[in-house]
């Protein structure tokens, strides 16, 4: 079986790099001779994949890595809207600082590491997102896609020194939520007998889940399955913030049906129609606000079953 590993030495500030090579014995012990690939550029491990499975060179692809590494090596399973190959699946050695996709996929798994070595896979469901309604690229995503706070914390988290884990994640979300002003939103989703509902609130975050973790941890999803056929979705709203903070040990331990004005429904297509700037993040990496229009929209939707995943 012949295996493309894809590295991100940048990624835990170097720490991965390291990491890895601490690993190389028993990898090689396990799977022989393959190949490996550091990236050194964001969009090379999208490249690197994507000539990979045009190829047809490898049987499997392996992320090495955190979760920006496993969403740009899943946009390049992607050209254009079209997915490349069904057949290669993609595997994860989480060496991240949340590794929340990874949480995901190996809660879901009998035995991950034994399904690394043999190769075996299932065909998930695949999200996507734009900004440009008319034609403009698409980002997928495997794990959560959010609109709001989550996207100012991720800015808040890389600009800063402290990027640790799960205690980071909380420290930057608890600064950017206490600066945060929620800003009117209208949520116009498709359910899944194929009705249209729409709701305007003043949004502080909007989770879009395929997966069920992020941010190091946080369940805005317990219940997703990346083979439910539908997003699992997470409205958090405003005004109140003090109740969120005092409520945020729900999210970390799977209660988030308890949270404060939570709201939670289903559904395959969401649209956001905003006035004012709202950042959008999917997988931990920044969606570039789109310019020029007073109105701007945002658009998610789901592939079924369509990405070919290390289960």
């Amino acid at each position: 079986m012949k295996r493309l590993v894809v590295l991100n030495p940048a990624s835990r500030n170097g720490k991965s790099a390291r990491d890895f090579e601490a690993l190389l014995p028993a990898l090689r012990h396990r799977w022989g001779n393959f190949k490996s690939h550091r990236t050194r550029e964001p969009g090379d491990a999208s490249s690197t994949v994507r000539a990979a499975i045009r190829e047809r060179a490898f049987d499997i692809i392996i992320a090495a890595g955190g979760d920006g590494t496993v969403h740009e090596i899943v946009n390049g399973y992607f050209d254009g809207d079209q997915i490349l190959t069904r057949d290669i699946p993609l595997g994860i050695i989480d060496l991240g600082t949340g590794g929340d996709f990874f949480r995901t996929v190996s809660a879901a798994s009998d035995d991950y590491s034994r399904a690394l070595d043999e190769g075996r896979f299932a065909s998930v469901d695949c999200g996507k997102v734009t900004r440009n309604l008319d034609g403009g690229p698409w980002h997928r995503f495997l794990n959560i896609a959010s609109a709001g706070l989550g996207g100012l914390m991720l800015q808040s988290l890389k600009r800063s020194r402290f990027q640790a884990g799960a205690a980071a994640y909380f420290y930057h979300s608890l600064k950017t939520l206490l600066r945060f002003t929620p800003g009117p939103v209208e949520i116009e989703s498709i359910s899944l007998d194929g009705s249209r509902e729409s709701r305007e609130v003043d949004l502080i975050n909007f989770f879009v889940c395929n997966g069920r973790f992020s941010g190091g941890g946080m369940q805005w999803a317990p219940g997703a399955s990346l083979t439910s056929g539908c997003f699992n979705l997470t409205l958090i709203r405003g005004p109140r913030k003090l109740p969120l903070v005092l409520h945020a040990g729900k999210v970390y331990s799977g209660q988030i049906s308890r949270f404060p004005g939570a709201q939670f429904w289903q559904s395959k297509e969401v649209v956001l129609r905003h006035r004012q700037p709202l950042s959008v993040e999917v997988d931990g990496e920044i969606i570039a606000e789109a310019a020029g229009e007073s109105l701007r929209e945002i658009r998610f939707s789901l592939d079924e079953r369509i990405f070919p995943l290390i289960h």
